[in-house]
Parts: C-alpha cells; sequence; structure tokens
C-alpha cells in the first residue's frame, strides 16, 4: 500500500476581527476537513488537494466554535503571570499597569494605575486579588439593581464564583453566581453574563423561551457575548 503525503504550514486567519494563527496540516490519506484546538493552538486538517479559499471558508464558519474552545484551553492551562512592578492587567475593559510602593498601605486604582503594597510576590498577588474580588462583587451587585425592575423573578443572592471554564451559573434556588474575573471585562460583556444567568431565573434551560427572555432583559446581547468568546481567554491570567 502507497505511504500517505502529509505535509503542514502554519498560516493566518481573521476571525471576528481577530488575527488568529493555525497549522494546516494536509493528508492524502483524508476525505473532509476537521479542527482541533490544543496547547500549541489550532490545527486545521485538510484533504490533500483541498484548495485554501475551501479550507479558510469552513474555518470562518466555525468561528464561535474555535474562539469557545481556545477560550476554554487558555482557562484550563492559564500562563503563570509575574507580580511584580509594570505587570499589565485589565480592569472593566481596560489596560491598567500595577506600580509597586513601599509608601502604599492598600491596593487602589487611580488613573488607570493599580497601586500596591511593595510585598513579596505571593503576598502582592494575594493582595491585588483580594481587591478584584471585592471589586467585582460591589460592582456586579450594582449592575444587578439595574437589570432588577426588569426581572419576572428576582434572585436570592448574587455570588462570586472562581470556575476554570464557567462566566456564571444560575441555580434552581435562585442563586447567581459571576465568575470573578469579569471585573476584567467591559461593562458589556458583565451585563451580557449576568442577564444570561438571570434569565435562567425563569428558563434553567436554553430552550426558545430562554432567549426570548434574554432578548428582553438585555436586547444587546449579541455584540458583547462575540466580544466575550474573542478575547474572554486573557482574563484568565491571573488566578487564585
Amino acid at each position: 500500500m502507497r505511504k500517505p503525503q502529509r505535509s503542514s504550514e502554519d498560516r493566518c486567519i481573521v476571525l471576528h476581527g481577530v488575527n488568529r494563527q493555525y497549522s494546516l496540516k494536509r493528508s492524502t490519506a483524508r476525505a473532509t476537513l476537521a479542527l482541533t484546538v490544543n496547547a500549541t493552538g489550532l490545527i486545521v486538517h485538510a484533504p490533500w488537494l483541498l484548495p485554501v479559499h475551501h479550507i479558510e471558508r469552513f474555518v470562518h464558519e466555525k468561528a464561535s466554535w474555535i474562539a469557545e474552545k481556545l477560550a476554554c484551553h487558555a482557562a484550563s492551562h492559564p500562563a503563570e503571570a509575574s507580580w511584580q512592578e509594570g505587570m499589565p492587567l485589565w480592569y472593566l475593559g481596560e489596560r491598567v499597569l500595577l506600580s509597586v510602593g513601599a509608601h502604599i498601605r492598600h491596593v487602589r486604582l487611580d488613573e488607570r494605575v493599580l497601586y500596591a503594597p511593595s510585598l513579596a510576590s505571593a503576598d502582592l498577588k494575594n493582595a491585588v486579588l483580594a481587591w478584584y474580588r471585592g471589586m467585582a462583587l460591589h460592582y456586579f451587585n450594582a449592575r444587578l439593581v439595574q437589570f432588577s425592575a426588569v426581572l419576572s423573578r428576582q434572585p436570592n443572592s448574587l455570588k462570586l464564583s472562581n470556575a476554570r471554564t464557567r462566566w456564571g451559573s444560575c441555580t434552581p434556588d435562585g442563586v447567581v453566581r459571576l465568575n470573578w474575573r469579569l471585573i476584567q471585562a467591559t461593562d458589556a460583556e458583565i451585563d451580557y453574563v449576568l442577564a444570561h444567568e438571570l434569565a435562567h431565573l425563569t428558563h434553567m434551560d436554553h430552550s426558545a423561551a430562554f432567549w426570548r427572555e434574554l432578548v428582553r432583559i438585555y436586547p444587546d446581547y449579541r455584540a458583547p457575548h462575540k466580544l466575550l468568546q474573542t478575547q474572554g481567554h486573557r482574563y484568565y491570567q491571573i488566578s487564585l
């Protein structure tokens, strides 16, 4: 039997406005297209002679799936952040820089600079993440107040989660949880996740009725939903 021919090349494609690197692997033994996401990124498996424009049309059709899988992989395998002076961070959709000083008593944000006490790396991390969690709970509750007037059912409580792959959850008894890392996202992304979980208060599934309820609560959810899919992985660069 003749040995299959194989080739591999690195390519780039723009998906939802984001440049994505991918590895195109061709084989004479393959008859269909397939995608995989692993530690190296996106891999596209294609038949030997299939034109590139057919391949990339397929990739475009799977753009949302690709973004979700890449985000989930990044969440499961986050790069260890370097907690030191000048470290870039995110807060409510804006890039901020960490500034460490012996004269600073408490973590505070001022003009896109996050000031923190001069501490050992582990203690500095704990102090900053405690600040993030405190700000997250305060901000999420403030956003809940804005939605309260249009809700068919009020939640019993809103709590923070530290989930590795989920932005939010809602229990049948009305407990809504939002991932504290969302405080790094834009207010629109936060509102989308919150509205999504609030819609689950009346529909615990993802039926057509659920999506109608989400549209009623937050009509403009589609753009922030897509934004979270494409850039949500960067919010997992900090972890407890």
